[in-house]
C-alpha cells in the first residue's frame, strides 16, 4: 500500500493530483560560446523532453560565430513551443558567469545546466525529477552519459568519472582537504535551485571552465548528492571543447588538459571564503553546529589563521576552538591521514557547538 514501506513519489500519487498538486518547474540553462556547429542538436534534444514542465534559458557568452542567429531561429520555431529564451551577455565571462546569468533569469525549483555541445536523451528531466522525489533529499543528482565525438559517433558507453556501476549511490558530505571527483559532467546534473542561489560565487573568473568543480563540491558539502547509473544524456568529446578535448583512451583519465582546470586549492579556498562572507545566512539555514562541521571539512589550522585576518567579524562573533585544531594538526602529522584529521575536527566542532562555544 502506498506510504507504508516505500516512500511515495508525489508525481505518481493520485491523491496529490486530487489536492491540485503541481509538478515542479525545471529550468534548463544552456551556456554557449561559439558552438554553432553543435548547438542546434543540443536545443532539439531539450525540446524533445517528455517531462512537460520546463523552460530553457540559452545564455550566449558573446559568440562571434552564427550562434545567436541559430538560437533566435530555433526560438521562433514550432519545435521550441514558446519554452526557450535567449539571454545575451555583454562581455565574455566563461562558464560560471554564463550559468550565473542564466540563473538570474530562471524560474524553476530545479535547475539543469547543459553545455551547448552536449545532448539530453528524451527522459533526462523526467528521470532526474523522479530521483529528487525519492527516498533521500539531495542537493543534486548526476547520471551516466554516453560519450560521443564531433560527428555524433558514440565512442564510449559510459562516463568513467561517474562512480556508480549497477545501483544508485548516495554521496554524503565529504572532506575537501584532498581532491576527489565521483560525478559525471555538468550536463549530467540537476540541482535544487535554492542550493545554487546559496553557493553561486561573487567572483566567477576562477571558474571560466569546469564550473561544476566548484558547484558540485560546495553543493555536496551542504546536502549530499545522488549518482544515477542509468544513461540519460550524451557528453561530447571533441578538439574544439574548451576543456574536454582529450580522446577516450580507456580507464579513468582526465577528459581535458588539467593545467587548464581550476586548481583544487582555488576551489577549496573559494568555498571557504564564500561560507565566511555569508556566515550569518548559513548559520540561519544550517545551524552554527553544521556550519562549523562544514568548515572543518574544508580547512586546516593554517587556512583558518589566514581567514581569521580576512574575515575577522566571523571569528570574533564565533570564537573558534583553536586548541582542538592544534591537537588535530599534530594527529595529522603523526598519521598522515586527512580523513582521520577531518573526523577528529568534525567531532570537536559538534562538541563545542553543543557546549555553546
Amino acid at each position: 500500500m502506498a506510504g507504508r514501506s516505500e516512500p511515495d513519489n508525489p508525481l505518481n500519487d493520485e491523491r496529490f493530483a486530487l489536492v491540485d498538486g503541481v509538478a515542479p518547474l525545471v529550468s534548463v540553462i544552456v551556456t554557449s560560446f561559439n558552438y554553432e556547429r553543435h548547438l542546434g542538436r543540443c536545443l532539439s534534444s531539450i525540446a524533445r523532453q517528455v517531462y512537460p514542465r520546463f523552460e530553457c534559458i540559452v545564455v550566449d557568452d558573446l559568440s562571434t560565430d552564427g550562434s545567436v542567429q541559430l538560437i533566435e531561429t530555433f526560438i521562433a520555431s514550432e519545435e521550441a513551443a514558446g519554452r526557450f529564451t535567449l539571454v545575451r551577455r555583454e562581455q565574455n565571462g566563461g562558464q560560471m558567469a554564463a550559468l550565473k546569468t542564466g540563473l538570474g533569469h530562471a524560474s524553476g525549483v530545479f535547475v539543469a545546466m547543459v553545455d551547448a555541445d552536449d545532448l539530453l536523451l528524451e527522459d533526462f528531466l523526467n528521470a532526474h525529477i523522479n530521483a529528487h522525489m525519492g527516498r533521500r533529499n539531495v542537493a543534486f543528482t548526476s547520471s551516466n552519459q554516453y560519450q560521443i565525438d564531433e560527428h555524433d559517433e558514440v565512442v564510449a558507453g559510459r562516463h568513467a568519472d561517474l562512480q556508480a556501476r549497477t545501483r544508485r549511490r548516495y554521496i554524503n558530505p565529504l572532506p575537501l582537504h584532498d581532491p576527489f571527483w565521483v560525478w559525471a559532467t555538468t550536463s549530467s546534473m540537476m540541482f535544487r535551485r535554492d542550493v545554487l542561489d546559496l553557493i553561486m560565487p561573487e567572483d566567477t573568473e576562477p571558474y571560466r571552465v569546469c564550473a561544476d568543480n566548484y558547484l558540485c563540491h560546495f553543493a555536496n558539502l551542504l546536502g549530499g548528492s545522488l549518482l544515477i547509473p542509468e544513461t540519460y544524456g550524451c557528453f561530447r568529446r571533441h578538439r574544439a571543447n574548451y576543456f574536454s578535448s582529450n580522446p577516450v583512451l580507456g580507464g579513468q583519465l582526465p577528459t581535458g588538459d588539467m593545467r587548464r582546470h581550476p586548481p583544487h586549492q582555488v576551489v577549496r579556498l573559494g568555498i571557504l571564503s564564500h561560507l565566511l562572507s555569508r556566515s550569518d545566512e548559513f548559520v540561519g539555514l544550517l545551524s552554527k553546529e553544521f556550519l562549523f562541521a562544514t568548515l572543518l571539512r574544508l580547512a586546516g589550522p593554517i587556512d583558518l589563521l589566514k581567514l581569521r585576518v580576512s574575515h575577522p567579524g566571523f571569528f570574533n562573533r564565533s570564537p573558534f576552538p583553536w586548541a582542538r585544531f592544534v591537537a588535530a594538526s599534530s594527529a595529522l602529522l603523526a598519521t598522515g591521514t586527512a580523513r582521520k584529521y577531518s573526523r577528529f575536527l568534525r567531532r570537536a566542532a559538534v562538541r563545542d557547538a553543543r557546549a555553546g562555544l
